[in-house]
């Protein structure tokens, strides 16, 4: 009898796992694979844990991507985009944003807001995109010019992951970095040659640091620009 129940309990586990249960929380953990990241000519900057796998955050907005049949930006694109990740990691239960920003030869640039609400799996380390609505915003506040102004201004696109600062090599510092519940904010920068991805987090507490302090910048410029959700202050808080 309990050889059956045995039995019983592990073609459930196995037909569970063949079967994705992405919305199933296990009693245990097994995780999802890795993205395959595409083998192409475009030189890609995509950070990784000294275990040589890809940052979690890396791995969930490829899973968002493609339940969102977004293009993949490791491809490349002609002739830039970018696509801003906003996370609220607080529950189980979450709200999540994307702003993408696409220019593309003589066309006037366009943007795309999505708001998702996300149920999130620690034992499958899976993102489940329960339901979202996106627009297209033709014109940012204050106007293209000035938006490409403000991008060549702060000049974001080459910073390195936060994770990857001189002030966090300490590894119990670095550890504690993503450990909270703080907005953390996911780039990906996608041209004719290169892809890059970055993140950023707890951006009041280290507002000081010039990289943090260029992205974080950033961010709370592009959410007025673009009409984003007004959030409470207290995100950009640890």
């Amino acid at each position: 009898m309990k050889l059956k129940i045995r039995n019983i309990l592990t073609i459930s586990i196995i037909v569970l796992i063949m079967t994705g249960c992405y919305n199933t929380l296990l009693p245990f953990r097994i995780p999802t694979s890795d993205p395959i990241v595409p083998d192409n000519s475009i030189t890609k900057d995509i950070p990784k844990y000294e275990n040589g796998k890809v940052f979690k955050y890396y791995k969930f907005i490829k899973q968002k991507q493609k339940q969102l049949e977004l293009s993949i930006p490791e491809n490349g694109y002609d002739s830039l985009l970018y696509r801003f990740w906003f996370v609220y990691p607080e529950n189980l239960y979450q709200f999540g944003e994307l702003l993408e920003i696409s220019f593309k030869p003589n066309h006037t640039p366009t943007a795309r807001y999505f708001k998702m609400h996300i149920f999130f799996n620690p034992t499958r380390e899976y993102e489940v995109i329960n339901n979202y609505k996106d627009n297209i915003i033709k014109t940012p506040k204050s106007g293209w010019n000035e938006l490409i102004k403000k991008l060549n201004e702060l000049n974001t696109n080459r910073l390195p992951s936060i994770d990857f600062l001189s002030e966090f090599k300490d590894p119990k510092k670095k550890d504690d970095l993503f450990n909270n519940t703080s907005l953390t904010v996911l780039t990906e920068i996608s041209s004719q040659t290169d892809y890059r991805f970055y993140e950023y987090n707890n951006f009041e507490k280290y507002k000081n640091i010039d990289e943090v302090n260029k992205e974080y910048t950033l961010i709370k410029y592009l959410r007025e620009e673009f009409f984003m959700v007004k959030i409470d202050t207290n995100w950009y808080k640890e």
